[in-house]
């Protein structure tokens, strides 16, 4: 039987744990129907199990597959699902020496948070362009702060900053806004608490939780915010960052990540 699809439908990649799960919830919320993509494991079998609710759809699907985002499209057009916004959620990241990580997790991190993004705004494009919905993509507050020791996570989230405040003038002539969410620090799993306790008190006071970013993102998306940034603490600090010379700059924020060294296999996840 097929379901009454809703006049408002936001997809989320990611949308099994994390900031994707959290705003998948804050969405539901609202009122607003939810479609998400996750891979089929045990977050995504945790969260179909939770919600029992006739406007809330999933997709078991690894989005780095081969084709995947025209396997997103066939399912949409299956079950009648056409999506007003779209938010771009999946991505990882590691810290540690450039050399300390294997290439290959900085080629699937590139794909997972780079390409994949590519791949579904552009395969969803003709659906925004005629619902004249948003499209929000999940940066960080490291994007304007190239990271010693995060140098790969850091590039993909700027590449994403730039990209999304590029699209949004590119797509405000169909009628689709983009924002871009750049949180601090957002606890998704034990490696990040054991993380963040390591750094000390000054890590612990940019912490957020994912159900503390999920209203403000929403609010940013609903209402066509450019950059949305989470908390007064991030955004003092993102602002005094640009006052600070380069050269300076770059030294700091060496030493304060500079117990990534040490610690090469810790992970930040941020799907």
């Amino acid at each position: 039987m097929q379901k009454f699809n809703p006049p408002e439908l936001v997809l989320i990649s990611g949308g099994s744990h994390g900031i994707g799960r959290a705003m998948a919830l804050e969405c539901l919320n609202r009122n607003l129907a939810v479609a998400i993509l996750a891979l089929p494991d045990k977050h995504l079998s945790e969260i179909v199990n939770e919600i029992d609710d006739p406007d809330f759809y999933y997709l078991g699907i690894d989005l780095v597959s081969q084709d995947a985002h025209e396997r997103v499209v066939e399912w949409l057009a299956d079950n009648d699902l056409s999506p007003k916004y779209l938010i771009n959620n999946v991505g990882f990241g590691r810290g540690g020496c450039f050399e300390s990580v294997p290439l290959r997790e900085y080629q699937l991190m590139m794909t997972l948070n780079n390409q994949v993004l590519i791949n579904l705004t552009y395969a969803l494009l003709p659906e925004l362009r005629k619902n004249r919905g948003g499209i929000l993509n999940v940066s960080s507050m490291e994007a304007s702060l190239p990271l010693p020791y995060k140098t790969v996570y850091t590039g993909t989230k700027a590449f994403i900053y730039n990209l999304s405040l590029a699209l949004r003038e590119e797509f405000r002539y169909y009628g689709i806004s983009v924002s871009v969410l750049c949180p601090g620090p957002v606890l998704t799993n034990e490696d990040g608490l054991k993380r963040v306790k390591a750094k000390g008190k000054q890590a612990q006071l940019l912490l957020k939780m994912p159900e503390d970013i999920a209203p403000t993102a929403i609010d940013g998306m609903l209402s066509g915010k450019a950059v949305i940034i989470p908390g007064w603490l991030p955004k003092l600090l993102v602002r005094v960052a640009y006052f600070i010379p380069r050269r300076y700059r770059l030294r700091l924020l060496e030493k304060i990540f500079r117990n990534y060294r040490d610690n090469p296999s810790e992970v930040v996840v941020s799907v």
